[in-house]
């Protein structure tokens, strides 16, 4: 394997054959990271779409406004609005107004969606432990610092 401490890091003129094999290897490796879910959970989530446990993951279970939701999953005003909307209609979530200012709407999962959250954070936690079993410690360590620089400078931007 080509040693890429060798490669010069000049803001992103990185050697053509070095961003092939990248390319090549990013679809393996986000398979790897996110397998398929198994037949059990997935009869268990029924019509939830990932996308839908992914946001309800973000609701605290005390609730949380819609704005907090909004920046939560990293959607608009109005695309979390129509999240919440199909939420609701499935019993996932419930929304109140606030005590104090009816304006605010406050947005919480419910038994449910909690249980489907949990559900899907244990298969997770299962598979991604499984997945580092191939790795040696050092190289789980390297992989997480990296996947932290590239958090840190997406959430830079």
């Amino acid at each position: 394997m080509k040693d890429l401490g060798t490669v010069p890091n000049t803001g992103g003129d990185h050697h053509p054959e070095l961003i092939e094999r990248m390319l090549g290897l990013q679809p393996r490796v986000q398979r790897a990271l996110d397998p398929t879910l198994p037949p059990e959970l997935l009869e268990r989530l029924g019509s939830v779409t990932y996308h839908q446990l992914e946001a309800l993951a973000c609701l605290p279970e005390s609730g949380t406004t819609m704005r907090r939701f909004a920046e939560a999953v990293g959607v608009t005003g109005a695309a979390a609005t129509a999240l919440a909307n199909r939420m609701v209609k499935r019993g996932l979530a419930v929304r109140r107004h606030d005590a104090e200012d009816r304006r605010r709407v406050w947005l919480a999962p419910t038994k449910t969606a909690l249980d489907m959250v949990h559900a899907l954070r244990e298969w997770q936690r299962r598979s991604m432990a499984e997945t580092l079993t191939r790795l040696s410690p050092d190289q789980v360590e390297t992989f997480l610092e990296v996947l932290q620089v590239l958090e840190a400078e997406d959430e830079a931007k």
